[in-house]
């Protein structure tokens, strides 16, 4: 059947990369809900353009309410396997090269906010249902095409869907990357609180860092009363790996910045967290008020440096799925009042209230109030399943390469579907600036992807 499928690709690889220009092109990052509009004029755009594709291409479609919609390859069988994918994207951001939202090619990559994640797959899966078809592919199965419009901010969209329609026993989604995911962690965020009244002469006014809790993050700042900048430069000498700037205001306070590198909050080891290095700097400060000790309690709680919740006293780890990750991520000190917010990925072998209870109980220790705490449990698919090893069998086809199921820190659009699991659309190597400037596809990648869920599709429902 590949012969089958590639020439078909190549055939209508033109309308392909038309049909994907034709989604980028839309905004569709979440906005204000409007009637019949939930997540606003983009994600609702998106979805109607993409059913308008599949209806002209002969398959049965259905919009529930602009939350999804669904696309069977043949409707009068029954429906055994579902692919999964969004259309709603993060937004542009800035220092792109070419405009996000009009897809560009160059070098043998599309470029356009959405084109990996996860527009171009969308479309690589509807043209690999229209090759089987076309193909004349026998199948006994139906495959339903999901596609949502809420993934990016809480995968609201597929909640509802699932409230109206019972999902298939086998379901993936190109979200993520190959050879395949069927381990995910737990997760879980939480917020606390704990005072720290300035009324010193020498003293923290305020201090703040981090602007998603899902990353580490990569700046944060402070102001001081009663210090010099020269009084500052000893403290900051202490953390070789952090980058601080001083600067003096006109009213005996110094502005303090301190620079880190971000990651994503499920690989703290590939960031530099600023928030916590500010908060163990601002511990050291000799003030002459409470200031200084509250921060060193939190400094304490979430030390810099510690990316596996050693200091918490919650660090563990399984063969399985690794280590457990911990990052302090927000910081808001104002009003005698600090705030902060982190994120935790936790291995299989634990569970969400297990961990709650170890988070609320290190931080009432240091004095720290848990003020917020909330997440999911991890997600695990066996991995000697027909399904999976079916799928495993086609990439390996494709690419030539073994490859194995991997475990992930990262939740993806299948960690609440039992026995879902991530399949692509990334291959091993490539760098894809997933929601970062220059998001591109590579069209080997592009037409790779849809040879191998045609291979999949087509092997599952046979």
């Amino acid at each position: 059947m590949q012969a089958k499928f590639r020439q078909f690709i190549e055939q209508h690889f033109s309308e392909m990369t038309r049909d994907l220009s034709a989604l980028v092109s839309i905004p569709s990052v979440k906005g204000e809900p409007l009637p019949g509009k939930p997540f606003g004029e983009g994600p609702a755009k998106a979805l109607e353009t993409m059913l308008a594709l599949a209806e002209k291409y002969g398959f049965h479609t259905q919009n529930h309410e602009n939350y999804v919609g669904t696309i069977d390859l043949d409707p009068t069988l029954p429906t055994t396997l579902a692919v999964l994918c969004h259309l709603d994207v993060v937004p542009a951001g800035t220092g792109w090269k070419t405009p996000p939202f009009s897809m560009m090619t160059s070098g043998g990559k599309m470029y356009g906010r959405g084109v990996i994640d996860n527009k171009g797959p969308s479309i690589a899966v509807l043209y690999a249902m229209r090759a089987i078809r076309e193909c004349k592919i026998p199948i006994t199965q139906n495959v339903r095409f999901i596609v949502g419009t809420d993934e990016e901010n809480g995968s609201s969209d597929l909640a509802y869907y699932k409230k109206k329609e019972a999902l298939p026993p086998r379901i993936f989604t190109p979200d993520a990357e190959y050879p395949l995911i069927n381990i995910e962690k737990g997760m879980i965020r939480g917020a606390f609180k704990t005072s720290a009244e300035s009324v010193g002469e020498k003293t923290i006014l305020k201090a703040s860092g981090g602007t998603v809790i899902n990353a580490v993050p990569e700046l944060a700042s402070a102001m001081v009363k009663g210090f010099k900048p020269s009084e500052l430069q000893p403290f900051a000498a202490k953390f070789p790996k952090l980058s601080f700037e001083f600067s003096k205001n006109d009213d005996d306070t110094v502005n303090v910045l301190a620079k880190g590198t971000g990651a994503h909050a499920s690989t703290p080891h590939l960031g530099n967290n600023a928030v916590a290095g500010l908060c163990e700097f601002l511990s050291l400060l000799d003030t002459d008020d409470e200031t200084s000790s509250a921060f060193e309690r939190i400094a304490k709680s979430f030390a810099y440096g510690d990316g596996e919740g050693a200091t918490l006293g919650i660090d563990e780890k399984d063969e399985e799925s690794g280590i457990l990750t911990a990052v302090f991520s927000i910081l808001d000190y104002s009003d005698g009042e600090i705030k902060g917010k982190f994120d935790c990925r936790f291995p299989v072998s634990d569970n969400l209230e297990n961990i709650k209870a170890k988070f609320d109980t290190a931080l009432k220790f240091r004095g720290i109030t848990l003020t917020e705490i909330n997440g999911v449990e991890p997600h695990k698919v066996d991995a000697d399943t027909e399904f999976v090893e079916t799928l495993l069998s086609v990439y390996r086809e494709a690419t030539g390469f073994l490859g194995a199921p991997i475990a992930v820190g990262g939740g993806t659009y299948v960690h609440e579907i039992d026995g879902g699991v991530a399949f692509g659309a990334e291959f091993p190597g490539e760098k894809n600036n997933m929601h970062g400037a220059g998001e591109c596809f590579s069209t080997l990648s592009f037409r790779k992807n849809t040879l191998i869920f045609a291979e999949a599709i087509s092997r599952l429902c046979k």
